[in-house]
């Protein structure tokens, strides 16, 4: 995917609904703003390399497409019909302690309420362990069909092929398999993160001109797509900020709880970061606490930017003193849906071992209106 490309030229490959959502979030919504300087300088595209140079060397996606087919249709729209009605459906999360997580579960509920299916929630706890366990509870139960979220991208494909074995039909989402497995939804972690840091990088030029930005980054390294999280963001940044410097990268694990101390010894140890991008809510969550900790918790801090779109996240960036500035979201309700839709296409035959669906991942406005659209469109209760 090219630095310099649209989120429109993006969007060709998604074949989503979804990846118009930009579209729907235009940089002048009406509404409170949170933030003038964020809202001023507010884009739902890929921005354009102000020196080519200094985003030359950073990796693109490696995630990737390989080996998998993106099939065509609306895959976000609710059908009048589904084959998974009557059916018994085993839905895995990675953890159902994340807002992200407890979202798709209940947009899985209120699926199976609404299309008469039977619904059992697995929670994988962020642990390897109990993933591998869950899985061997799911094929015991004998379900009609799974929804499955692995914990990591190499574990998935023994995984997913004991639901082959039993006879399972099953889709994945969330964490793809790094070979052809199963039917899989995903996002593109990289140009939705490279628009954030298009985004950060913008405000603080902006809010700050004459900083230098150095760069902290609460990580998850063991993830291909957090790879892409984190490459997607440095690339965006360093196209506004290109003399921006990468300070530390440290490990948070991706829950709120290991992430809090990671950020609390990343922001101790370098003083001279004013700028971290989380990579997922969790992460950026734990950042706010650790700053709060430092008594660095202050909109003249500098910028501290994520991915998600959770509830907790964006009222943490409504809040007039936060440092929390720029967001795209990674959307529930559209993970879940896609799946749905994939997995009802799996039960019927019709989704092939390497059929893919992309969900498109956009920037969220950071308005009052910007931010309740998303919430209201992703996040129920």
């Amino acid at each position: 995917m090219g630095l310099a490309a649209s989120t429109t030229a993006a969007c060709s490959i998604f074949l989503l609904a979804g990846c118009s959502t930009p579209s729907a979030q235009p940089a002048a919504e009406t509404g409170t703003i949170t933030d003038v300087t964020a809202a001023s300088v507010f884009s739902p595209d890929v921005c354009t390399p102000k020196d080519p140079a200094a985003v030359a060397d950073i990796p693109t996606t490696v995630a990737g497409f390989t080996g998998y087919e993106s099939e065509p249709g609306d895959w976000l729209t609710l059908p009048e019909t589904s084959a998974l009605t009557g059916k018994r459906v085993a839905v895995s999360v990675m953890g159902l302690g994340q807002p992200f997580f407890l979202a798709v579960s209940e947009h899985w509920k209120a699926l199976g309420e609404k299309y008469k299916f039977e619904v059992k929630i697995y929670d994988g706890k962020f642990d390897s362990g109990t993933v591998q366990q869950l899985v061997d509870d799911i094929v015991a139960d004998k379900p009609d069909a799974v929804a499955f979220a692995p914990q990591d991208s190499d574990a998935s494909v023994p995984q997913v092929q004991k639901f082959i074995d039993a006879g399972i039909p099953v889709v994945t989402y969330n964490v793809q398999p790094r070979v052809v497995a199963a039917p899989r939804v995903f996002a593109d972690d990289y140009t939705g993160s490279q628009i954030v840091g298009c985004n950060a990088g913008a405000y603080f030029a902006a809010k700050f001109p004459d900083r230098a930005a150095n760069i902290g980054i609460v990580d998850l390294p063991k993830l291909p797509q957090v790879e892409d999280r984190k490459n997607g963001f440095l690339t965006g940044f360093l196209s506004q900020i290109p003399t921006a410097k990468v300070v530390q990268a440290v490990d948070g694990g991706g829950v709120i709880d290991k992430a809090n101390p990671a950020a609390s010894d990343l922001i101790q140890g370098n003083p001279d970061i004013n700028v971290i991008f989380g990579i997922n809510d969790d992460s950026s969550l734990g950042t706010v606490a650790a700053l709060k900790t430092a008594n660095k918790y202050s909109a003249d801090w500098g910028v501290l930017a994520a991915v998600d779109g959770s509830r907790p996240a964006l009222e943490s960036m409504k809040d007039p003193a936060s440092p929390y500035k720029a967001e795209s979201g990674y959307p529930p309700r559209d993970f879940a849906y896609a799946a749905f839709n994939l997995l009802s296409a799996a039960v019927e035959g019709k989704a092939k071992p390497d059929t893919q669906v992309v969900v498109g991942y956009p920037a969220i406005n950071p308005s009052d209106d910007g931010i309740t659209k998303w919430l209201t469109e992703q996040y129920p209760n």
